[in-house]
């Protein structure tokens, strides 16, 4: 029950079958299947909707995928958008559209030109967004990229490397330095200062480590070592390391 090909792209079987197995250097159209395996170098044109969808090898669509579960070891380029319940890379994704999800997580490098959207999200690698990230929580530990504005009820980001966003917006907001590395980021990343660049960090509990930001604003907001910020507006209480430094300070009405 499977449309497969064989290592010149040669069509064994041409009933659409349930599953679809690209081994070698395969090439084929999109289509609805239960399955979707890439073992060697293959290219699909068109849309693909499955179940679940397995690169191990390198891949390229061109197109949309849909997918309950998308798991990408090896390096994959979608020229589309990609929806799936859950995603993993433990890999390279390249994605030219958005991103939407239940949940993610990337313990490779991941790239999306456009927003991303979801539900959770666990970084423990290196991702640059080009657009909006918009998710439920988000557990940032490694290095990243996000052009537009990180938005999350739940913030915690463990600085492996120099990251960068242009606004932070949530309830709970917590930057810290990593420590020892047990995830082996630090070697991975190993090029990047551990810093985080922003431009307005907004949110009702904020703490923060190692962040330069133009603007911090925020009910409860400690900014600690390392941190250069050259705005701070909060409502309630106001905490600032003698290791950071902190241009003006202004306490809401």
């Amino acid at each position: 029950m499977l449309k497969r090909f064989n290592r010149g792209g040669f069509f064994m079987n041409q009933e659409v079958k349930e599953a679809l197995i690209l081994s070698g250097s395969s090439e084929t159209g999109g289509g609805s299947f239960s399955k979707v395996e890439i073992n060697g170098s293959g290219k699909i044109t068109g849309d693909v909707h499955c179940e679940s969808l397995e690169c191990n090898g390198s891949a390229k669509v061109y197109g949309n995928i849909t997918s309950e579960h998308t798991l990408i070891r090896g390096s994959m380029n979608i020229q589309g958008d990609l929806t799936s319940d859950k995603i993993e890379v433990q890999g390279n994704a390249d994605v030219s559209g958005q991103a939407a999800f239940r949940d993610m997580e990337i313990k490779g490098q991941a790239k999306v030109d456009q927003s991303l959207k979801g539900d959770h999200i666990l970084l423990e690698g290196m991702i640059k967004v080009k657009g909006d990230c918009e998710v439920e929580s988000a557990d940032l530990k490694g290095a990243f990229t996000i052009g537009g504005l990180l938005n999350s009820d739940h913030v915690a980001i463990e600085l492996h490397g120099k990251s960068k966003v242009k606004e932070i917006g949530g309830e709970t907001i917590t930057v810290k330095r990593s420590g020892p590395s047990i995830l082996n980021l630090d070697k991975f990343i190993k090029s990047w200062s551990k810093e985080l660049q922003a431009e307005l960090i907004e949110g009702d509990s904020i703490n923060l480590e190692y962040t330069k930001a133009k603007v911090v604003r925020g009910n409860n907001v400690e900014i600690g070592p390392g941190c250069e910020i050259e705005l701070v507006e909060y409502g309630n209480d106001l905490q600032v390391s003698e290791k950071a430094k902190v241009g003006k300070s202004v306490k809401l009405q």
